[in-house]
């Protein structure tokens, strides 16, 4: 087993769940109950993040997880988690690229706490697509910048205003290459694929690729396909999957984990 190997591994054996991710949570009727009263008192968040339980945490994981559980998202503390201490494991000259950031979640569980580079790419059309109203949208660009400007470490951490498809033209005139790389933008099957054949380019030996939403058919594919075009190039090195799509207390929408072995 490679060290890349043994790292998830133990990282995964860290998390524990009230609720694990093959229930299905629309059977759980006190559950649901539950997050319908907390959420009466603007406390789901709080419950949610409850049915997560961390082994062998320091008092550094502590105060991370305290912010991430105070930050607002779509994922589920647990993706924070691992992002987190895949990132803190990573070296002062190594890099984070997340593409797709929406309110920061992704971008900061990288950012606190670690030595490595940090960038953050996003042009914010997800919401000016899916939610037109212009008050939204600023709302999300607001809340992600003002965090990003608590969090941030001016000679680390950077954040790109613009398409990944411009972000990785100038991204390759920086000579850089990415060492820990999360998507979670468009997830068509044409975005999904492309997306990894540009981003192939510049993962170094080693490079761990974080594909969120997993349970998406489309995503499937075009991961599995970009998977059996490089077959001598990566390696699978976990895939979870949820019982409910988007909604699920563990690990939300399922995600899928590689490394770049060649």
């Amino acid at each position: 087993m490679d060290t890349n190997s043994i790292i998830i591994k133990k990282l995964l054996q860290e998390i524990d769940f009230k609720i694990s991710p093959d229930k299905n949570i629309r059977n759980l009727y006190i559950y649901r109950l539950k997050k319908k009263i907390y959420k009466i008192f603007n406390k789901e968040k709080n419950f949610i993040n409850s049915i997560t339980k961390f082994k062998n945490l320091d008092e550094s994981d502590t105060k991370v997880l305290e912010i991430l559980k105070s930050l607002e998202t779509m994922s589920r503390i647990s993706i924070g988690f691992l992002i987190n201490k895949i990132a803190k494991n990573l070296t002062k000259d190594q890099l984070y690229l997340n593409i797709g950031v929406w309110r920061g979640f992704s971008m900061f569980s990288a950012m606190l706490n670690t030595s490595c580079f940090v960038y953050g790419v996003d042009d914010f059309s997800h919401d000016a697509l899916t939610r037109p109203n212009l008050k939204e949208l600023n709302f999300t660009k607001n809340y992600f910048y003002k965090n990003f400007n608590k969090f941030k470490n001016v000679s680390k951490h950077f954040f790109y205003d613009m398409d990944y498809h411009v972000f990785f033209k100038e991204f390759e005139k920086k000579n850089k290459g990415i060492d820990f790389y999360y998507y979670d933008a468009s997830h068509t099957y044409k975005a999904q694929y492309d997306n990894l054949c540009i981003a192939h380019n510049f993962f170094k030996k080693n490079c761990l690729i974080l594909i969120d939403d997993y349970n998406e058919i489309q995503v499937q594919e075009a991961t599995q396909d970009f998977i059996k075009t490089n077959k001598k190039n990566y390696k699978v090195l976990e895939i979870i999957k949820t019982a409910n799509r988007f909604i699920h207390p563990t690990f939300a929408n399922g995600f899928i984990l590689l490394e770049k072995i060649n």
